[in-house]
């Protein structure tokens, strides 16, 4: 009996382990093959790619050497600003004059960075030049700096944009892959698919630890499936955008205080931090979670000193080059200013919080042409899966009363809706450019929510009939006291050593 069980328990474990293997294996074949294809920026990567490459030059003193086929290398020309359109035609006709006599290509002109007389446009040509040649770039006609890598986009001041607004983690790593991989698109998305494959595996070992036993385990596989098909998530995994690397850090974070490491949880709300701004949301959770098991001040000061630390440290390179004073005012006061702030009147469909949920407003990334139609479509969209949004956000309302009777006494709850509270508040502070894709930092938290429940009202289905009678009982007290025919009693006890003090007094 002992050893047919045991052996039933190996081929059931290595079935788990093998549905899981396939699913992370599959979702990153999927992510690698699709953007394989798109050769050019896809949305926001156009700021933080571009950020990457200028401050590996400039605060780090590295320039990618980016070999586009045997001794040719791909460099960015930024001319100086022209007068007019006509003058910037004939600017363009003389550096690719020049770059003809350099034995270059040129891969993209006037016709990519075309002329706008609103000055927003990048005067620049992008071209292909033997390596042996390239100290000559600096006798360009109208030169006025010039970057290696792949073409930087089409926009005015570019390269020599850092985005001061979000923290440097992110672009730190980006430039890390530019330098190990290459300047190419594939190699800038690889950091945020695979930061998309641990969150998948950590859902699993979340449901798996939150239920126990062979259940939970084959209900962690079928967390990690869902939220592998859901849209948005598939979306910001393969795009080298902010946005997949705060929802790893916050759903590691989660993790960590699900396993009792709450110390060990500041590393990785710290990464969040750093990362994004928005990473620190994942704070609030983290606060009544440690507030509640350490009842210790040291916890708290520690909760908001280290991404405080971490924040600093990271800004190391930025601040010695800049100096102090100049990054607090860009990359700290100015940057909260600036999320605070209504950032555009056109542009991308902005949405509040609670529109992420009913699909209101998806953010557009990246359109392809379908010629069955005539119509550019968005083939990668920042839309989840709304049924199931949904459906999270009515359980979570049905078990409200019984939340703390979970398998996980509430914590996902809390690390849930906390950080999702955040966006809503900064919203009602003035942040209202805002977007769907923000969304994907709660959406992992939320599947997971959503299977546990899922079990605790199933888990027998009596539960349920015991939700509904605890929601009867709230909601006729509730008329009760609206109608007048039932009053509150407020009850104080005091401890018996309580009591005798207050009596000899």
């Amino acid at each position: 009996m002992f050893r047919g069980s045991s052996r039933r328990d190996v081929v059931l474990k290595a079935l788990e382990l093998a549905l899981l293997l396939s699913l992370v294996s599959a979702f990153i074949y999927y992510e690698v093959s699709y953007v394989s294809g798109i050769d050019d920026y896809i949305s926001d990567e156009c700021w933080y790619v571009s950020a990457a490459r200028n401050m590996l030059s400039k605060y780090l003193n590295i320039a990618p050497s980016e070999l586009v086929k045997e001794d040719i290398v791909r460099v960015t020309i930024e001319l100086q600003r022209p007068i007019n359109g006509s003058q910037y035609s004939m600017w363009v006709s003389e550096v690719k004059e020049f770059i003809k006599r350099l034995g270059g290509t040129v891969v993209k002109d006037d016709t990519y960075y075309s002329f706008n007389s609103e000055g927003n446009y990048l005067p620049a040509v992008c071209a292909d030049i033997p390596r042996e040649n390239i100290s000559r770039i600096t006798g360009v006609p109208h030169l006025r700096k010039y970057s290696i890598g792949y073409c930087y986009p089409n926009a005015n001041g570019i390269l020599d944009y850092v985005n001061a607004e979000h923290p440097p983690l992110v672009k730190y790593v980006l430039g890390l892959s530019i330098l190990l991989l290459g300047d190419r698109p594939v190699s800038w998305r690889l950091p945020s698919i695979l930061s998309g494959a641990v969150i998948l595996v950590l859902a699993y070992l979340s449901v798996r630890l939150i239920i126990g036993n062979r259940v939970g385990g084959f209900l962690g596989i079928a967390t990690a499936a869902t939220l592998a098909l859901d849209t948005l998530f598939r979306s910001l995994s393969m795009v080298a955008m902010l946005d997949i690397y705060v929802s790893l850090f916050t759903f590691i974070t989660y993790f960590c205080a699900l396993n009792g490491r709450l110390g060990a949880s500041l590393i990785p709300l710290s990464a969040a931090f750093v990362s994004k701004f928005s990473g620190a949301f994942t704070g609030l959770p983290l606060f009544f979670h440690g507030l509640k098991r350490t009842r210790s001040l040291v916890f708290i000061v520690k909760l908001i000193a280290t991404p405080v630390i971490a924040l600093t440290m990271i800004s190391t390179p930025i601040i010695l080059h800049d100096g102090l004073e100049s990054w607090w005012e860009n990359s700290v006061v100015g940057a909260i200013s600036w999320h605070l702030s209504i950032k555009t009147t056109g542009g991308p469909p902005k949405s509040a919080p609670w529109e992420w949920l009913i699909g209101a407003n998806p953010f557009p990334l990246h359109y392809i042409y379908d010629e069955s139609s005539g119509q550019w479509i968005a083939d990668i969209i920042a839309k989840g899966n709304i049924p199931l949004y949904l459906l999270a956000l009515a359980l979570s309302i049905f078990i409200l009363p019984v939340v703390k009777e979970l398998k996980d006494s509430g914590l996902t709850y809390t690390f849930t809706w906390g950080v999702f509270s955040m966006y809503v508040a900064i919203w009602l502070a003035g942040a209202r450019t805002q977007y769907s894709f923000y969304m994907v930092q709660i959406t992992p938290l939320l599947y997971v929510l959503l299977f546990i429940m899922a079990y605790y009202l199933t888990s027998p289905v009596s539960n349920t009939i015991y939700v509904a009678r605890k929601w009867h009982r709230i909601l006729r007290v509730t008329w009760l006291l609206l109608t007048g025919r039932a009053r509150l009693r407020l009850t104080i006890e005091v401890s018996e050593g309580e009591r005798g003090r207050n009596d000899r007094l």
